[in-house]
This record gives C-alpha cells, sequence and structure tokens, in this order.
C-alpha cells in the first residue's frame, strides 16, 4: 500500500512507470506515473482482492462486473492505439476504407480472389478485440493462419 491507503498498482499489464514511455497510456506528459491504464488496474485489483471477498449476492456480482470493466478499459487504453493503427493497415492492404466497406465488398464478392488475406485480416481483428474484452478466449499458444496485429488467435 501507498500512502493514503490505496494500493500500489499492479505490473500485470506491463505498464511501465517510467513517464517518458510514450502514448498508448503509458505515461503521457504533463501527467505523471502511474499512467492512467496503471491506476485502473489497480482499481481492479482492489476490487477483485478486497471488495469482492467481502461481499456476496448482488453485490458481489456488481463488483465483479465492475472490476471487469475497468480491466477492459485499462487494456483498451494500452493496446487500442496500436490496435487501431494494425486495423487500419489490414484495411487499406484490402483496399477498404472502414469494416463497412469490407463487408460490402465481402458480401459483392470482390474479395473472393483474396479469400486467405481476408479470413486472415477478419481473424486478426477478432484477436484484437478478444485482447481487450476478454483475453482468456484468445489461443495461448498462438495457432492460427493470419498474419499481423493479433495478439494472439482465434480458434479457426
Amino acid at each position: 500500500m501507498s500512502g493514503g491507503g490505496l494500493p500500489e498498482p499492479p505490473s500485470g499489464l506491463g505498464v511501465p512507470t517510467d513517464p517518458e514511455a510514450g502514448p498508448e497510456g503509458r505515461g503521457w506528459a504533463p501527467h505523471d506515473v502511474p499512467s492512467a491504464a496503471a491506476l485502473l488496474e489497480a482499481v481492479a485489483e482492489f476490487l477483485e482482492s478486497e471488495v469482492l471477498p467481502a461481499t456476496a449476492g448482488r453485490v458481489r456480482f456488481h463488483v465483479r462486473v465492475a472490476a471487469n470493466v475497468v480491466a477492459l478499459v485499462a487494456r483498451e487504453i494500452v493496446l487500442g492505439p496500436g490496435q487501431s493503427a494494425a486495423h487500419a493497415a489490414r484495411l487499406h492492404e484490402l483496399g477498404v476504407r472502414n469494416d463497412a466497406e469490407l463487408a460490402a465488398a465481402i458480401r459483392a464478392g470482390a474479395l473472393d480472389d483474396r479469400a486467405a488475406e481476408v479470413r486472415a485480416a477478419v481473424r486478426d481483428a477478432v484477436a484484437d478485440k478478444l485482447a481487450v474484452a476478454n483475453p482468456g478466449y484468445l489461443r495461448p499458444d498462438g495457432a492460427g493462419e493470419g498474419e499481423g496485429g493479433g495478439a494472439d488467435r482465434v480458434a479457426p
């Protein structure tokens, strides 16, 4: 515990404590450490380790939901900018500007001759979404067909 009775920010997200570490929620100037992501991670850990065991029933359920939401937001702060850039690059490689154009091109058969590339891009996008929403759903072995920004792979 640090001063003021607050828990020390945990390091499970790999968020550096160096204020010069750069963007992606890791020490934006002029803000000091801990970063917003580290603070959110500390709140999630506090809810899970201190509050959850002390509650029951409906309140326990809501504490679990709150802890999950806080952890999700922390992951999005850290991973979101890189994932967004990787997704834009994947779409650009397929010759579309956004997901709606990709869906329209798939429906129209315009990318049928690039099916493997489309599968890889969609798989990587799903892996990126899961890395934020529920990393436990990702396959730990990294197996999969696609290459790109996906943190891991989802089952084919």
